[in-house]
């Protein structure tokens, strides 16, 4: 009973370890492992020694810290293409995308992160991950606020009470009272809006993604040249919702 404790107890922490990338997404080194996670070094060596054999994490050979392995993505990826979303509504996607000429992303929440997990381009007909990045932020993006105004109301209270409103722009939200404001508008429309929030000159309109439980499980939207995304506003708002529809009502959603 022993070793199985100690064995359990070594996977939760490399679990801790990897943990780590999610909110940090820089390399790390043995020193910052264990000041994180309050364990001595040579427990961290260990197990990190152990996750790089495995290609969970891979080392930086210049600067002796460790990145995210080859391994994680290939998890990552088969996970991404799991999800019910993708193999469900890529078809539909597929269709904003070319009907508008403009990429359009389709994200989801991993923990308290908003994360892109499939994209499509109309200049190649086929799906790319995000090669770097997948992480968006939640305030300044279509995907990450409808997200968040679908979210039972105490997860999102307890995810803003510390978030860091980063200003990108000038139309970026940096006050909780006039963001939350703005998910009160997205709920009630069922549209998000990026308009020019995280990149000057780059906009969005999107739509979530409803289960049969009438939770939402993903968000999608078109992203593009801002001009162009806001000369067909009305149109992109209409496909959205068209959109919304149609990936909601196959994943059983009936409201």
């Amino acid at each position: 009973m022993g070793k199985e404790r100690r064995l359990i107890q070594s996977i939760k922490r490399a679990s801790d370890i990897l943990g780590l990338f999610i909110v940090e997404q820089k390399p790390l080194g043995i020193t910052e492992f264990s000041k994180r996670l309050g364990l001595a070094k040579t427990t961290i060596a260990s197990i990190v020694q152990t996750l790089e054999a495995i290609g969970y994490l891979e080392k930086d050979p210049s600067s002796g810290r460790y990145r995210l392995g080859p391994q994680i993505f290939q998890l990552g990826m088969q996970c991404a293409s799991n999800i019910d979303v993708i193999t469900t509504g890529r078809a539909w996607i597929e269709r904003l995308c070319f009907q508008f000429r403009e990429p359009v992303n389709v994200g989801t929440l991993v923990g308290d992160k908003a994360t892109i997990v499939m994209r499509i381009e109309p200049e190649n007909h086929f799906m790319v991950f995000p090669q770097a990045g997948p992480m968006i932020p939640l305030h300044s993006t279509c995907i990450g606020k409808l997200l968040l105004a679908y979210m039972e109301e105490s997860r999102r209270n307890a995810l803003l009470s510390g978030y860091a409103f980063d200003k990108f722009t000038g139309n970026t939200f940096t006050s909780k009272t006039r963001f939350s404001t703005e998910l009160e508008t997205v709920k009630a429309t069922g549209i998000g809006f990026d308009r020019e929030e995280t990149i000057p000159g780059m906009a969005g309109i999107g739509g979530p993604v409803f289960n049969r439980a009438g939770a939402v499980v993903a968000a999608f939207a078109v992203t593009g040249n801002a001009e162009n995304i806001m000369r067909q506003r009305e149109d992109i708002i209409a496909a959205v919702r068209f959109t919304t529809y149609q990936i909601s009502s196959q994943l059983g959603y009936q409201g």
